[in-house]
């Protein structure tokens, strides 16, 4: 029997959940991820349609959308990540959380407004049919916020094994691989930034070119539209 990716990777997850969430509310608001809401809440309204947080792993980060008055809809391959954020739901917030499958999202087309994919893309066997099905589910107009480890991330080693012949599941990719991805296969970027480790200053990072910043970076974040899918409301 062959390597079976998507199982293969919903095991990872399952064991990896409670690590996840020990470490969740420390990434969303002091580390890694706590510039993508302030910036992807510039391109969105909560009047304008649901938001799909595509592998929402505990949840933290699409309940802490949900609280801004959006309409959330978390979405994960694991289990156990699932179960964990179904606990944020609370009275009052437009939350929803479903266990599914990227390549088989249980959506009509056009579902949303924007679909926030956080260190997801590199944890599916073909990231590029990936970004092609993404767009279906987008409205026109609708903003996908996409986060690719960078060349300094840790997790990064979950694909070294590959090295010696062995099946694992991450497709790890340069943040210029991602962005040229990106613009061959439909899409417009608005916005890109990178956030870096510890040490790394503002200073240091607005004297470099694109490119450096990019190979000095933790996590690289891309906001792009699908071409001639424009918004057209100022």
């Amino acid at each position: 029997m062959g390597f079976n990716w998507h199982a293969a990777c919903e095991t990872h997850w399952n064991k990896m959940s409670a690590h996840w969430q020990a470490n969740s509310e420390e990434m969303w608001e002091t580390g890694s991820r706590k510039t993508i809401l302030p910036v992807l809440t510039r391109y969105i309204q909560p009047d304008k349609g649901r938001v799909l947080d595509a592998g929402c792993g505990d949840g933290y980060g699409s309940a802490k959308l949900a609280e801004l008055g959006f309409q959330v809809t978390g979405l994960d391959i694991s289990e156990e990540m699932i179960k964990k954020a179904e606990t944020r739901i609370k009275p009052g917030l437009a939350l929803s959380f479903v266990k599914a499958d990227l390549r088989k999202l249980p959506f009509p087309e056009h579902s949303f407004q924007a679909i926030m994919a956080i260190n997801v893309l590199e944890w599916t066997d073909d990231p590029r049919e990936m970004l092609t099905e993404l767009k279906r589910y987008l409205q026109p107009g609708g903003l996908l916020a996409l986060g690719i480890l960078g060349p300094t991330a840790a997790p990064r080693e979950h694909g070294y094994r590959r090295l010696y012949g062995e099946d694992v599941v991450i497709n790890t990719m340069m943040p210029w691989e991602c962005g040229r991805l990106l613009t061959e296969n439909g899409y417009e970027i608005v916005h890109q930034e990178g956030v870096y480790k510890r040490g790394v200053t503002l200073e240091m990072t607005e004297a470099l070119s694109l490119e450096l910043c990019q190979a000095l970076s933790f996590l690289w974040m891309f906001y792009a539209r699908p071409v001639n899918a424009r918004q057209t409301t100022k």
